[in-house]
C-alpha cells in the first residue's frame, strides 16, 4: 500500500514536471524578427504651412452647432483632404472628414457649414459640451508635394 502511493505521488510529480517543461519549451514567445532594410519604414514628414500662407478662415455658426472654412490663396493647390475633430458632452470624440478638388481657375474654395452632430430626413440633433473644434488639412499642391495646416475654434 505504502509503496503504491510513493509510485503515485512519483507518477502525479513526474506528470506536473513534464507538463512545465512542455509548457515551457512550446509556450516560449518567439524571437523579435530582424529588422532590414526592407521592413523598416520611413517615418514621413509632412511639410507645414501656416492658415495664413492660403488664406484660410474657419469660423462657427453664430449659434455654434456647425463650422464651415474658406481657403482664398488656392492658385497652385489641388487637392484638400480636410478633418474636422472635437469631443462632444461625456469625452465622446466627434468629427467629420471630406475632399474637396480645386480647379485652376478656382479663386478660392469654401465649405458649407458642416453640422457639429447628427442630421438625417431634415432633423438634426446636436452634440453638447463642444467647447473646442479642430481643423486638419492635407494641401496637395502643384508641385507634387503635400502639405498640412492646422487650425482650431474655442467657444
Amino acid at each position: 500500500m505504502q509503496n503504491k502511493n510513493i509510485v503515485m505521488a512519483a507518477g502525479v510529480v513526474f506528470l506536473l514536471v513534464a507538463g512545465g517543461g512542455y509548457f515551457l519549451f512550446f509556450q516560449k514567445s518567439s524571437p523579435e524578427p530582424v529588422k532590414t532594410q526592407e521592413n523598416i519604414e520611413e517615418e514621413v514628414v509632412i511639410p507645414t504651412l501656416t492658415p495664413q500662407q492660403i488664406g484660410l478662415a474657419f469660423i462657427a455658426r453664430s449659434d455654434k452647432r456647425a463650422v464651415k472654412f474658406s481657403l482664398t490663396e488656392v492658385s497652385d493647390i489641388t487637392s484638400i483632404d480636410y478633418e474636422i475633430s472635437y469631443t462632444a458632452k461625456g469625452d465622446i470624440p466627434r468629427g467629420a472628414i471630406g475632399h474637396i478638388d480645386i480647379k485652376p481657375t478656382d479663386g478660392k474654395t469654401e465649405t458649407n457649414y458642416i453640422d457639429l452632430g447628427t442630421c438625417s430626413s431634415g432633423k438634426c440633433k446636436y452634440d453638447e459640451g463642444v467647447e473646442s473644434v479642430k481643423l486638419f488639412l492635407k494641401i496637395a499642391k502643384n508641385d507634387g508635394k503635400n502639405y498640412s495646416v492646422e487650425d482650431s475654434l474655442n467657444f
